[in-house]
């Protein structure tokens, strides 16, 4: 069949419309991914300048292809066929690429970042208190940091009182007899026909909020519930739990939420259904599988949800520390986002609860400029709020651990003060010093 010239020009055009318009989505798209690297740039390094280059790239396409589309135009009909046909098997191939991907990740969910942003802004003198740090816990030491560990190892904050905790052992409603709730800046449930406002949980404050983080034990089964009416009235978007439910035979904490997608389970007035789920955080970060949860409850006869996200470590030794990698990083890198109290537990909610939190709260500390070389008085703070955070029956490797993984992430991540001989000499003693005082 035959047709004119004049007849087939509308249908080129047509064509030619709609992969500009395909481009122009795609140029889109590129440029939001852009955009939300530059979000999730957190300071101490030139991520941001990576980020502009490649914004200059996808600047200088568009250029191109404005260009490129004004050539196509003065061409003959021919060359608009030839550059046509082209493109068409380009977007194929590029289809093709799509559909290869999505078959290779078909296991792994695409899953939105968080919305929320609540991020610290990152002081001009931040790298000047980094090096600081940086050079205090190299010129101290495994010995000295033990020292210093030592020296605090019983500390509990003065005139501490323990009420609301007496009884809650028996009731089955603390998990250790050992491990007390202090009354101040105790989580007070108030949930409406509940009587009973108890939960082994305390608020923990950094720069961003005075109520940053809650510090928690790991669910029982007779504070499930509890569990639950807590993340709804805090409004928490997220939770941290960094123990699995049995270790080494023993009870750590009982299973409060669906592990598998689709699945749903309701305790008291709370229904939670898993919306999603993805078995490693990061191609490169497998320790932490994360599950998108809807939590639906009723508030004056309204039903109401929200969306929580659960990050599990799946492989932090009990009584030890993990192997040192970004984990911890890429972990807090997730949910640093969100403007409501961030929930992490272990078992008892002191030890590697403690740990990640102290990570985070020396982060937020240096990015502000705020002076953090006394890390003894920065272990008093936090046991101020949460007491006992920080240890484990290895007495001192946790306090190690969060030297280790931030020395790893600023001087071989950031190559802060990694530029003499002598800093770099001295990282790797620290390091060896490290792994001989960490073997199990």
């Amino acid at each position: 069949m035959h047709f004119s010239q004049e007849k087939n020009k509308p249908a080129k055009k047509k064509t030619s419309d709609a992969i500009a318009k395909i481009k122009q989505l795609l140029r889109r798209s590129k440029s939001k991914m852009l955009n939300k690297e530059r979000k999730n740039v957190r300071g101490f390094s030139d991520d941001s300048e990576k980020v502009k280059k490649e914004e200059r790239k996808v600047v200088k396409h568009d250029e191109g292809e404005q260009k490129k589309k004004k050539r196509v135009s003065r061409g003959k009909q021919e060359s608009d066929d030839k550059e046509s046909d082209e493109e068409e098997k380009e977007d194929e191939r590029a289809s093709n690429d799509i559909e290869k991907e999505s078959n290779k990740n078909e296991n792994c969910k695409i899953i939105q970042p968080a919305q929320n942003v609540n991020v610290v802004k990152c002081s001009s003198n931040a790298k000047s208190e980094v090096e600081k740090w940086v050079k205090r816990a190299l010129e101290k030491g495994v010995d000295g940091l033990r020292e210093e560990f030592m020296q605090l190892r019983r500390y509990v904050p003065p005139n501490m009182t323990c009420k609301a905790f007496e009884g809650t052992y028996e009731a089955g409603k603390s998990r250790y007899k050992d491990v007390p709730c202090q009354d101040q800046y105790r989580v007070v449930l108030k949930w409406p026909g509940v009587s009973d406002d108890y939960i082994h949980a305390n608020y923990v404050g950094t720069p961003i909020s005075k109520k940053r983080f809650i510090c928690t034990q790991g669910p029982m089964p007779k504070s499930v519930i509890d569990f639950w009416h807590m993340v709804v009235q805090e409004e928490s978007d997220s939770i941290i739990m960094l123990t699995n439910l049995v270790e080494k035979g023993f009870n750590k904490c009982e299973a409060y939420w669906p592990d598998e997608e689709g699945g749903k389970v309701i305790w008291g007035d709370i229904e939670i259904q898993n919306h999603a789920v993805r078995a490693a955080l990061t191609p490169d970060e497998p320790s932490i599988r994360l599950c998108v949860l809807n939590v639906k409850w009723y508030e004056d006869g309204r039903a109401k949800t929200r969306e929580v996200r659960h990050y599990r470590w799946i492989d932090w030794p009990d009584r030890s520390v993990p192997p040192c990698r970004l984990t911890s990083m890429v972990l807090l890198s997730h949910v640093r986002g969100s403007k409501k109290p961030i929930i992490v537990h272990c078992s008892a909610g002191i030890g590697r609860t403690g740990a990640i939190v102290a990570m985070e709260f020396i982060i937020e500390r240096l990015q502000t400029a705020t002076a953090c070389e006394s890390m003894d008085q920065i272990l008093k703070e936090l046991r101020d709020q949460r007491p006992f955070s920080i240890q484990n029956d290895l007495v001192f490797q946790q306090y190690l651990y969060i030297h280790r993984i931030m020395l790893f992430y600023f001087f071989e991540k950031h190559n802060i003060c990694a530029d003499t001989e002598e800093m770099i000499a001295k990282y790797k003693r620290f390091v060896e010093e490290y792994n001989n005082a960490t073997k199990t």
